[in-house]
């Protein structure tokens, strides 16, 4: 029964720590990740290559680089693209509430359009992903607080 309880109380911590980490240091903790796979990917491309695999010590090893040199370079091209597709999205839905009749067009109706044009903007040329990221932060900490007092039951 301690192994459960321990298993029930380590995820909510992790959580918690990780929650923390991301709502404090935000894309560095992006940064770190990448920079850590990056490594990763380098030290088994050369683990592959001293046992003689060849092709996968290559691979692992393009990917090793390409993380560490292009990393953010494709990170932004992905976050331009997202959140100028999510604002188009947005507009779409806006101008499909601006046909419905005025009786029809209700405040909810307009404003989550908006906010989707607002975010998919903020996201493609802000910065957005700061904001996203702290937001992952406080879920992961309210979720491992929920974890814990539910483990404590």
């Amino acid at each position: 029964m301690a192994k459960k309880n321990s298993i029930s109380i380590s995820s909510p911590v992790l959580y918690i720590v990780l929650g923390a980490l991301l709502a404090v240091f935000r894309s560095s903790m992006l940064n770190w990740a990448m920079t850590l796979a990056g490594i990763f990917f380098i030290v088994m491309g050369i683990v592959d290559l001293t046992k003689k695999k060849t092709l996968g010590g290559i691979i692992n090893l393009v990917i090793g680089i390409a993380i560490l040199v292009l990393g953010w370079v494709i990170t932004n091209i992905v976050l331009l693209v997202l959140g100028i597709l999510i604002a188009v999205k947005g507009l779409m839905e806006l101008l499909e509430v601006l046909k419905l009749k005025k009786k029809k067009r209700t405040f909810l109706k307009l404003i989550f359009p908006i906010i989707t044009i607002i975010v998919g903007l903020a996201l493609a040329f802000g910065n957005a992903l700061d904001y996203m990221i702290l937001a992952v932060g406080v879920i992961l900490i309210i979720d491992g607080i929920l974890g814990l007092v539910g483990a404590k039951k």
